[in-house]
């Protein structure tokens, strides 16, 4: 598959040759970088491997000549992340199985951030999704619906306020509290709307306090994808935006590290 871009100063912008997390390129489009870096202190799920890098060289060698390479090591599912379909459905696609045309599409932004404020466990709602097509018009074929809850962007990457602990291991899971989606705004989605994932400012889709991950069910066994713990929702319009992703292309993998950017 050939992709048009406008300009190759918007690509080199979007993959973080600009720092800045929201650059105009002279074309005039403006791109938003949407990745939290890979750190320790990236969030993952509190049972999951962390990130953790190790440095090696990083020095000037004997014969005068610098070099410097890093060792690193982390579970697929933490910081900004893709999950391919295979996640949580027997069968179902691995990330290198998905073709990059299915990462990209009409970025839909869903404010709840009102909602999460007053409920941390808030679900979006089919009626929600409903709602905001009565405003926006209708979510367009292939888009990519995200739901803002403001979580990320005030407490990122501070755990007890994304997710509701500090506690790792098993011990952490009863006591994990962030909002997501409902498996029946899932459901809407995938059987009436012709969505190519979801994603949310989150570490999951589904709500912390979840114990069966059914919003996850219900779109891995549709075979859609998803995005987890995106950055800087607060400066992507509600419409107008094309999302773009580009996941650790791991042969079998479950899902992986993702740059995610969009531009308008």
């Amino acid at each position: 598959m050939k992709i048009r871009v406008k300009s190759f100063v918007v690509l080199a912008a979007a993959c973080g040759l600009v720092l800045s997390a929201c650059t105009t390129a002279p074309s005039g489009l403006t791109v938003l970088d949407m990745t939290y870096p890979l750190d320790e202190a990236a969030i993952f799920w509190p049972t999951a491997k962390p990130f953790s890098l190790t440095k090696v060289g990083w020095a000037v060698a004997e014969n005068g000549r610098w070099y410097a390479s890093n060792e690193f090591s982390a579970s697929e599912h933490g910081g900004t992340h893709a999950d391919a379909p295979i996640h949580f459905a027997a069968g179902g696609r691995t990330i290198g199985q998905i073709p990059l045309e299915e990462w990209i599409g009409p970025a839909v932004k869903v404010d709840v951030t009102v909602q999460c404020a007053r409920d941390r466990d808030y679900l979006l709602s089919a009626e929600d999704l409903k709602a905001w097509e009565k405003e926006n018009g209708r979510i367009p074929d292939g888009a990519w619906v995200i739901m803002y809850t403001g979580v990320g962007t005030r407490h990122y990457p501070d755990r007890k306020m994304v997710l509701g602990t500090e506690k790792t291991g098993a011990e952490a899971i009863p006591e994990l509290s962030f909002p997501g989606f409902s498996p029946e705004s899932v459901e809407f989605l995938v059987q009436e709307r012709a969505v190519k994932g979801i994603a949310l400012d989150t570490p999951s889709i589904d709500y912390g306090k979840s114990a069966d991950f059914k919003a996850h069910q219900v779109l891995c066994r549709a075979g859609r994808l998803a995005l987890e713990n995106i950055a800087n929702l607060d400066r992507l319009p509600t419409t107008r935006a094309t999302l773009y992703v580009i996941p650790m292309l791991i042969r079998e993998g479950t899902g992986g590290p993702a740059r995610v950017f969009a531009i308008w």
